[in-house]
């Protein structure tokens, strides 16, 4: 690039870097149209003093335009600090480079703009010369790059959650079947009433995760309080679920399902289903294209203050909500968290 930007320069002020004969000043328009770089002589105090055939396509300027105007004026607001930075800078007499950006017919492009001061011998600027470079493709690849390896991230985090949330829940379920069998009136012992718990975990995991799962997702609609009952079934009479019968859209199936998902998992670990007396209570409402659900535990630990941070977990699963247009807001009472789940129930296909 500063390559590129000396040879411009002896191009359009010959005389500066070299005694070559003015007669190229006659080819001067012609070699400068050729290249698809953007090439523009600023003035000290920014104006546009001229620019080649590209520069005139990038900001959309007529090519037999008289020139003059502020050149910052012609660049995207948000990159206008950037620009006058980069221009104060060459003024002072160093050279100076930034990113921009443009709007073209064929959408947003981006630039390697590198200005170059044009000094004479006493070491005055003369004015300011600008390349600009499309570097639209290198910067696409760029961050499509750094948003795979986001991804990538993001499903390592993801899954070793659930790899330390899948112990923490079968630590908590052992214990709920101890419990079960010694209040049980029948045979069960504790290893039976574990492997029919982990058989309906697994069955909520596919809710959860898959979105498939042969007790809810028939032909129809899914019913909404056939889905909270197979991913809560695991923990049996320790959540108490109602509300008016209603149907769950698919689209949003998945996200809700993990919604209760986290909430159990974190109350086995922290909150009312890790104690011998705690239990929860789910109750929901589907208002017209909006659906309303409460978690409230009691009888957990005693809660003194809200968490000071979010765990991986809710931070993915408020992500995933945001994303479907909803909210969950939470309050911690001293007896137990209540959570709120407002998801807008989209229109069917």
């Amino acid at each position: 690039m500063e390559a590129a930007a000396k040879i411009y320069t002896s191009i359009v002020f010959p005389n500066i870097l070299s005694g070559t004969d003015p007669h190229l000043f006659d080819l001067q328009k012609t070699m400068l149209d050729a290249t698809l770089d953007c090439i523009k002589v600023l003035s000290v105090d920014g104006r546009l003093l001229t620019m080649n055939r590209a520069g005139c396509l990038a900001l959309n300027v007529p090519q037999d335009s008289e020139f003059g105007m502020p050149w910052l004026s012609l660049l995207p607001e948000d990159v206008h600090q950037l620009g006058k930075e980069a221009l104060q800078k060459a003024a002072e007499g160093h050279s100076a480079r930034f990113q921009g950006r443009s709007e073209s017919p064929d959408g947003l492009m981006y630039w390697d703009n590198l200005l170059t001061p044009l000094v004479d011998a006493s070491g005055r600027v003369l004015s300011i010369l600008c390349v600009s470079r499309d570097v639209t493709t290198k910067t696409k690849l760029e961050k499509e790059l750094e948003e795979s390896i986001n991804r990538e991230k993001l499903l390592s985090n993801e899954m070793q959650h659930r790899i330390k949330n899948l112990f923490s829940v079968v630590a908590g379920l052992i214990s709920i079947a101890e419990k079960e069998a010694v209040r049980s009136n029948t045979q069960d012992t504790a290893t039976q009433i574990l492997r029919e718990k982990l058989g309906a975990l697994s069955r909520a995991s596919d809710a959860v995760f898959s979105g498939i799962d042969s007790g809810v997702c028939d032909a129809g609609q899914p019913d909404l309080e056939t889905l909270v009952r197979s991913v809560l079934q695991p923990y049996g009479d320790r959540c108490l679920i109602g509300g008016r019968q209603a149907s769950i859209p698919r689209k949003i199936m998945t996200t809700f399902a993990l919604f209760l998902h986290e909430l159990a998992t974190n109350s086995v670990k922290y909150g009312a289903l890790s104690t011998d007396g705690g239990d929860v209570t789910i109750r929901w409402k589907a208002d017209g294209d909006m659906l309303d659900l409460t978690w409230s535990e009691t009888g957990g630990p005693k809660i003194a203050a809200s968490p000071e941070r979010r765990g991986f977990g809710s931070a993915m699963v408020d992500r995933i909500v945001q994303a479907a247009g909803g909210r969950i807001d939470r309050i911690w009472r001293a007896e137990g968290l209540v959570a709120d789940l407002h998801l807008p129930i989209p229109a069917q296909d």
